[in-house]
Parts: structure tokens; C-alpha cells; sequence
């Protein structure tokens, strides 16, 4: 056994390449051709000194035929080894060429693969991998020196697909075939969606031809194309949405101004204080779907105007009394803290809708009791901060991501719309802002909202306002 290591490694550290193997049989060829050449020569110069003269030279070795005859005679051997030397040497140059161009061929080849904008990779018919590029160790996170020769099926790629079934179906009916997988990410905790099309390569019969059939795939990561048809189908049914709320946004205001007026006269004719608040509680309430009616159309269609000056200290109490009763049912104890100057600009009924959606889903998330505090502080850089914190169940991972999309609700059936949280991202970022999520399972949710200031010294009164506005990196939109 050690013997076979010391041959192989003195193997190793002594083998000559191909190229300098045929550069030694040229070596030894033209030595051996000039050895023989100087010999017949040499020969020549003593036949000239014998004869005397190039004439009579020429008569004794060409006339006679003497120096074929001599040349055959003495170097019959000598000669044949140069001539079948010189022909094995070209025949190995041919060959070498040959496979020169090929791996030139090959290389090309290879760089093409590794520099295609997709990850490529042939399989034989059991699903081994003969070849693996670039793109397809960035995007299953094998190196190729692992996953040649191995079985795809038992790669750590993620992918969980029947391939010799596939290969099957493709050989039935001798076309491509194109499938989606999804794979978990276990670095990002994310579902990453694949397209993977599988084409035939079908064996030749040419000596240089594979024996058997083998299989390109060809896969694409289209997380991106789904997030965006995912989009445009929220879009169509934002713009239904649209549609029905313009139809019906008559019928229903005219039943809530009629409930708007009737609270109205009553409170002006009520004086028990208990029953003055039940009744201001009904007309904000009316008040606030009046509000929703049209948040909804905007939410569709989003309008810019009606924008002024809102203490939102002032916004977010008002949001508190219409939600007092229900904080009380819940064992819920909230907490209001106001630290730095809360004027903001703009649209005083969509900010109190932030608020009201924030806190609804803070209740729904403490079935069994909790705490909610909202923090007004300082932001930074002209910004003012809201925090608006609670003690619920959390968020899990794979939801945090899509908690913002319209129509994506964890609530049971009839129990949210999914349209809350995607109304608050709305309002913030038409306001200027921004909002930030931070939660883990078990341990409660924390929204951050950041809204631009109104620029101090301004008449909080005034039609004419500046807004301070920073371009920090952290500041997107």
C-alpha cells in the first residue's frame, strides 16, 4: 500500500505534460536526423579526398549509385528509426492540436456557463451533476467541487422535485419542460421561489457523443416577478375596491348624517354629563366612519389635500376616548406620554386613523390583558417620533414581511379585512414619513412612526407653513 502512494506521488512530482513530451521527441528527432546527416557528410569529405575532385566524386558515389547503396548498406536501421520517429511525431502534433482546440473549446464553453446570468447545471440520467456554474453556487449555495458527481436529490439545494420523473415525462413527450419550486432560506428565514426548466440532451452515436441521455436545467429566481404579480393583483383589487366604495359612499353617508344630526340635537338638549358622553361618543364614532368611507376612497385613489397644521397629542387622545370603552373590556392600561412639541402637518381625520388602526390591532393582539404605551418624542433632524407599543402575542417571521400588504390579515375568518395596517403605511408615507416595525413572538409589538415637523416659530394657525425637509440616508419612503 505505501509503495502504490510513493509511485503515485513520485508520479505526480515527475510527470511531464504533453506539450514538453513532444518537445523532447523533437529534440532527440533533429539530434538524431543532424547525427545521421553529419555522418553521410563526413563520409562524403573522406570519398572526396580519395577522388580528388568534385567530378570524379560525382561519378564514383552518383553515377554508380554508391552513396544510396552505402546509405542503405550502413544506415538501413538508422534511417528507418528517423523516418518513423518524424512520422509519430506529426501524428502526435495533430493529435495535440486537436486537443488543444478542444480544451480551448471547452474553456470557452465554460466561461460562457459561468458567466450566464442564470444558474445552469447537466444532469446524467440518475440526476448526478457532470456540471455546475457560478450562478448556481450563489444561488443554492453549493460549491461546484461539492456538487459534481453528486446526486441533485441529495444536495443541500432546498429543492424537493421527483427529477427522475421529470426526466421521464421529458423524454415522452420530447420537449421542454419548465416547473416552480419554492426553497426556505435557512440564513434569511425567507421563501425564495425558483423556475426551473429541464431540457433533453439526447445521446449521438459519434465517437465523441454520450451513450446516454443527460438533462439541462436551467433555474431563475422569480421571488421578485411573484411579489410583483402578487402586486399588480392587489392593484385591480384596490381599484374594485375603489369602484364599490364610490358606489356605495352616498348610500352610507346619508343614514351617518342623518345618526350625525340626530346626536347632534341631542346632545344640545341633554344635560346628564354620563349620557353627554355616551353621546359625544356616538357622534366622534359617526364621525370616524365618515372618515373610514373616505379613507377607503383614497386608499384607491389617494388625494393630497387637506392638509394643515394637527397637534397630534391632541389626534391621538381623540382616538383613545372613541376606544376607551373597549380598552376597559380588554383589562388593557394605557399610557400617554408627550415629551416634545406635537405639531406636525397634515390631514387631521387620516393621522387619527393611524392611530385608531394601530390601537385596534393592539387590543386584538392582548386577548388576555396587557399594556399599550404611546411615546411622542424628539426624532431628530426635524422629525417627530411616535412609539406605539404593546405587550401582545408578537408577530412571527414569516408574516412580519407582508404585515403591510393590502388583503394580508392573520385574524380569523370575518375578523379584519387586511386592509388596516396597509391604510397606516399609506397615510404615514403620504404624510412624509415613515414607520418601522419591531416584534418578536411573545414578547409584544412596537411601531415607530416618523413624521416631519412643522418648522418651529411658524403661526401654528397659518396658511403658509414650511416643512423641514432633511435628506438623511435612513429617511425612504
Amino acid at each position: 500500500m505505501k509503495s502504490k502512494i510513493v509511485y503515485k506521488a513520485l508520479a505526480r512530482r515527475f510527470s511531464v505534460g504533453r506539450i514538453l513530451k513532444l518537445r523532447l521527441i523533437l529534440s532527440l528527432l533533429l539530434i538524431g536526423s543532424l547525427a545521421y546527416l553529419g555522418t553521410n557528410i563526413y563520409r562524403l569529405t573522406l570519398d572526396f579526398q580519395t577522388t580528388g575532385s568534385l567530378t570524379a566524386l560525382w561519378r564514383y558515389e552518383w553515377a554508380s549509385g554508391a552513396i544510396i547503396t552505402g546509405m542503405f548498406k550502413e544506415g538501413t536501421f538508422q534511417l528507418f528509426v528517423l523516418i518513423l520517429g518524424w512520422s509519430l511525431f506529426f501524428r502526435l502534433r495533430v493529435s495535440e492540436l486537436g486537443h488543444l482546440r478542444l480544451r480551448r473549446s471547452e474553456h470557452k464553453y465554460r466561461s460562457i456557463i459561468n458567466h450566464a446570468g442564470e444558474a445552469i447545471f447537466l444532469l446524467d440520467d440518475k440526476g448526478r451533476v457532470l456540471e455546475w456554474n457560478k450562478k448556481s453556487e450563489k444561488l443554492f449555495g453549493v460549491y461546484r467541487r461539492h456538487a459534481l458527481g453528486a446526486n441533485i436529490c441529495k444536495l443541500d439545494t432546498g429543492l424537493d422535485m421527483p427529477v427522475l420523473k421529470i426526466f421521464r415525462d421529458i423524454e415522452k413527450i420530447q420537449r421542454s419542460l419548465t416547473y416552480e419550486a419554492q426553497v426556505y432560506d435557512k440564513k434569511t428565514g425567507q421563501q425564495t421561489q425558483f423556475s426551473l426548466t429541464f431540457s433533453c440532451i439526447y445521446a449521438g452515436s459519434g465517437p465523441m457523443a454520450d451513450k446516454t441521455n443527460s438533462f439541462a436545467v436551467i433555474a431563475r429566481d422569480i421571488t421578485s416577478e411573484k411579489q410583483l404579480e402578487s402586486r399588480m393583483s392587489e392593484t385591480e383589487k384596490l381599484a374594485g375596491i375603489g369602484q364599490l366604495a364610490a358606489g356605495i359612499a352616498h348610500q352610507l353617508n346619508t343614514p351617518l348624517g342623518a345618526i350625525l344630526l340626530s346626536a347632534q340635537m341631542l346632545e344640545e338638549s341633554i344635560r346628564d354629563e354620563d349620557d353627554s358622553e355616551d353621546i359625544l361618543r356616538i357622534i366622534r364614532q359617526t364621525e370616524q366612519c365618515r372618515g373610514i368611507i373616505k379613507g377607503l376612497l383614497n386608499f384607491a385613489r389617494p388625494t393630497g389635500g387637506g392638509r394643515g397644521p394637527v397637534d397630534l397629542s391632541e389626534a391621538i387622545n381623540d382616538t383613545v376616548f372613541l376606544m376607551a370603552k373597549k380598552v376597559k373590556v380588554a383589562s388593557v392600561s394605557l399610557n400617554i406620554a408627550i415629551n416634545t412639541e406635537p405639531w406636525v402637518l397634515g390631514n387631521r381625520n387620516e393621522l387619527e386613523q393611524v392611530f385608531f388602526n394601530l390601537l385596534a390591532n393592539s387590543l386584538d393582539a392582548m386577548s388576555d390583558g396587557g399594556s399599550i404605551d404611546i411615546l411622542l418624542e424628539d426624532g431628530g433632524a426635524g422629525e417627530l417620533k411616535v412609539r406605539f407599543s404593546d405587550t401582545g402575542e408578537g408577530i412571527t417571521t414569516d408574516t412580519r414581511d407582508r404585515i403591510f400588504l393590502p388583503f394580508f390579515t392573520t385574524k380569523d375568518y370575518g375578523k379584519g379585512t387586511g386592509l388596516g395596517l396597509s391604510i397606516v403605511a399609506r397615510i404615514v408615507h403620504e404624510h412624509g414619513g415613515r414607520i418601522e416595525l419591531d416584534t418578536e413572538p411573545g414578547r409584544g409589538t412596537t411601531f415607530t412612526l416618523w413624521f416631519p415637523r412643522v418648522r418651529e416659530g411658524q403661526e401654528k394657525g397659518s396658511g403658509h407653513l414650511a416643512l423641514i425637509d432633511d435628506e438623511l440616508p435612513g429617511n425612504g419612503e
